[in-house]
């Protein structure tokens, strides 16, 4: 009876103080709002939310010996390039100096044609910026079913692997939370598939930074180093090359496709056609 009454005095006081609070802001002319918390690209995830756990989760890229392609801003390819459009065998410029918005419209059958030249050239031109375009990781934090998840897409420029070149090269990986933020595991992309591993068994940097060791060339990633090569496609991953911490990252967080639901600086997001030209 006596904690009763003291709840009910303490409600009391504190609906007086909340009135009281309330007539002094608005004789002091003074806004009373809400601040209700951003969501941007209107995924059901605060940008805050999604900031902290991209962050909290940034790999570790771990490169193989003689690696030349590192992850790099969307950007620096795109100025290299000519947007072209491929129907059969016949090849037609659309667009000599594409932009972002240009490229934006653009879907099927598009190309973006790297206009430095060949391997060779590419190399050079990148080998000489790398150290003023530092390293780029686009990250997207969504929700799915029962999981939140935490996707880092990596864009190099070229892809160079023993059996397979071509410019332009994509690659993501991506950790699964449950509801309660808990990570439960975590996804690499390889080639046209991947492989899956229990948080438990994925090796980490300062316990939460997924390590990834990144194929020489084919950029495909990989839970552990290996000696000799890897699969069909003749992978080489090793622990002997550079090393990207999260330190050495640029993070750039992702919004939604669909307009409104990210800035006008990432509508090459709707951008339907390749970010190079055809295989080799």
């Amino acid at each position: 009876m006596i904690q009763n009454q003291k709840s009910k005095v303490f409600n009391r006081g504190l609906v007086k103080g909340l009135v009281l609070g309330l007539i002094i802001l608005m004789l002091s002319g003074q806004p009373f709002t809400v601040q209700a918390q951003l969501d941007s690209d209107n995924d059901g995830i605060p940008d805050t939310k999604e900031t902290e756990l991209a962050l909290r989760y940034l790999p570790s890229l771990q490169f193989k010996a003689g690696e030349r392609f590192f992850p790099v801003d969307v950007t620096y390819h795109l100025n290299n390039s000519i947007l072209k459009w491929r129907s059969g065998e016949t090849v037609t410029t659309v667009d000599p100096s594409p932009t972002i918005s240009t490229i934006s419209t653009k879907g099927e059958n598009h190309f973006l044609d790297n206009k430095l030249g060949n391997l060779m050239e590419i190399a050079a031109d990148y080998g000489q910026k790398r150290a003023s375009l530092g390293y780029t990781v686009y990250a997207r934090v969504t929700k799915e079913f029962a999981y939140i998840i935490v996707q880092f897409w990596i864009f190099y420029a070229y892809n160079d692997a023993a059996l397979n070149e071509h410019e332009g090269d994509w690659e993501m990986i991506e950790i699964l939370l449950d509801n309660a933020e808990n990570p439960v595991s975590a996804v690499y992309s390889q080639h046209l598939q991947g492989q899956r591993a229990l948080w438990g068994d994925v090796e980490k940097v300062d316990t939460t930074h997924p390590k990834v060791y990144v194929a020489r060339g084919s950029h495909a990633n990989y839970f552990r180093p290996y000696q000799g090569r890897l699969g069909l496609e003749s992978d080489e991953v090793g622990a002997d090359g550079v090393t990207l911490n999260p330190s050495n990252l640029k993070m750039v967080l992702l919004g939604e496709m669909g307009s409104g639901n990210h800035p006008p600086s990432q509508d090459w997001l709707n951008f339907g056609g390749r970010w190079g030209n055809w295989a080799k």
